[in-house]
């Protein structure tokens, strides 16, 4: 059996669709190419298993839809996976539509948090044959290929259509698995060079995304109310540090220059200590840069030198608001009052160490309660921290409630949803009632990604310059704050 992981093109004058390993879906004028981990993940292990893959990134590639279906139907496989998301669902069951007429025997998958809060919806509107919920997609599509192919049954997770044609269930999917059993990604087979120059994340390139996680810790106490993921990993899973190590060793090898480990949230703690003193007693640290997802008010001082001595970077934090009762309502956790000092603290170690720890916080306008003076205090509250040297640099989005979070359900029980149109939840207007109209929200979310303007700023930042590389990251990083500006138009 051949199976094909792929993502067909989808044309619109919005932009590229950021799909791949993505918890925000947003049209990019400029594209980033997110390395998909966990499609990544399934790709290796059917293959280890014996069965033939063809990896078909058709946004990544750059294809046209009809370069990216010339290529499906070279390959022919008997089984292809597709990751979906609420925004690009309408035209997912378009293509398998259209996929089922030219290819009538082709058995069709869909995963996602969109077909995991809402199943029976995308039998009902396309004649798919499976649907992955939770997100081991890799565990779930072998026991597929496993059922086609030996006839075995179907493990816990699994949507199928019954002899009646009509959607059935194998039961609640497992939250949680033993990811030491799983092999380290297949890179080669998985095209990882597609994915290693052309992201926001990366200052040195080649580079990589791995997960040390699936996916939050935070998820163990019940999670941020918006995150889509909550859908998808109702517990946190942890690779062993040895693990881990020993997969950025094999990347080391592979001529990877950084590493971005997209787990929701880094491991803390233990965990944490012991794999900074792992990186740095095998000498990784003088060959790889890392980064990771953190929490504010999570590390503490010794933490944040560990993360400096094995040669961490980028440090991505979710601030959403700068205001202390709309992160109460998100269940953040965090503390507003702490985070200057925070920041503070490791600034003042990048002077002890000499090292390049990078801040990076990401934020959220548009939320249903939140009035023009609150949403004004993020903006003002980003700004202060750039005009400070505290942050290196942001991204920012419009709230948006995905199907199975607990904000989407929040907002259904407040009339709050404008819509139920699917292809509006895109992130290019606001589908939240709120206090604010839809021209303040786009107008502050520009606000916040300008907030970096300041004289301050831009003069520390080419002070910085040391290198070529530097120089390439600032031109590149300016360029990205323009597009994401046009991206809010």
């Amino acid at each position: 059996m051949k199976i094909a992981i792929a993502y067909p093109p989808l044309s619109s004058s919005k932009g590229t669709p950021l799909l791949s390993q993505n918890r925000q879906f947003q049209w990019f004028h400029s594209p980033t190419y997110v390395y998909p981990v966990i499609p990544a993940s399934a790709a290796t292990l059917l293959h280890q298993q014996g069965y033939q893959v063809a990896w078909l990134d058709g946004i990544a590639e750059k294809w046209t839809y009809s370069q990216w279906l010339n290529k499906l139907k070279d390959e022919q496989p008997n089984l292809l996976f597709m990751e979906t998301k609420t925004p690009v669902i309408k035209q997912h069951w378009q293509i398998i539509k259209q996929l089922k007429t030219q290819l009538p025997n082709l058995k069709i998958v869909l995963a996602g948090d969109h077909v995991t809060a809402l199943p029976q919806e995308s039998f009902q509107k396309s004649p798919l044959d499976f649907i992955i919920t939770g997100g081991h997609y890799d565990l779930l599509l072998l026991s597929i290929a496993n059922h086609l192919t030996k006839k075995t049954k179907l493990i816990p997770g699994i949507w199928y259509r019954s002899s009646r044609n009509k959607p059935k269930s194998t039961g609640k999917f497992q939250s949680s698995q033993n990811l030491n059993k799983l092999p380290f990604i297949d890179r080669k087979l998985t095209k990882y060079q597609l994915y290693a120059y052309k992201n926001g994340n990366f200052k040195y390139t080649p580079a990589t995304y791995i997960m040390a996680g699936r996916d939050c810790w935070w998820r163990q106490k019940n999670g941020c109310t918006f995150c889509a993921w909550t859908t998808l990993f109702p517990k946190f899973s942890t690779r062993s540090v040895a693990n881990v190590l020993n997969e950025i060793g094999q990347l080391i090898n592979l001529g990877i220059k950084e590493i971005f480990d997209d787990t929701g949230t880094f491991p803390a703690g233990k965990w944490l200590q012991q794999f900074c003193q792992g990186m740095i007693k095998r000498g990784y640290h003088k060959k790889v840069t890392l980064g990771c997802n953190l929490r504010f008010n999570a590390l503490t001082k010794k933490d944040y030198q560990l993360l400096a001595k094995a040669n961490f970077r980028l440090l991505l934090y979710g601030l959403e608001s700068a205001n202390q009762a709309t992160l109460n309502r998100l269940n953040k956790g965090t503390h507003l009052k702490t985070i200057k000092s925070e920041l503070k603290i490791i600034k003042q170690i990048n002077k002890q160490y000499k090292s390049q720890l990078e801040p990076h916080i990401t934020c959220m306008i548009g939320y249903p309660w939140e009035t023009l003076t609150q949403a004004q205090n993020t903006v003002n509250f980003t700004q202060n921290l750039f005009k400070k040297g505290l942050i290196d640099s942001l991204q920012a989005t419009i709230v948006i409630p995905y199907p199975g979070t607990k904000l989407f359900q929040q907002a259904k029980r407040n009339q709050w949803l404008k819509t139920l149109n699917w292809n509006h939840y895109d992130m290019k207007q606001p589908v939240l009632e709120s206090p604010l109209t839809k021209t303040q929200i786009l107008h502050l979310t520009q606000n916040i990604y300008t907030s970096c303007l300041t004289p301050k700023f831009i003069l520390k930042k080419l002070l910085s310059i040391r290198s070529l590389t530097d120089l390439k990251w600032f031109i590149n990083a300016s360029y990205k704050v323009i597009t994401h500006y046009l991206d809010f138009s």
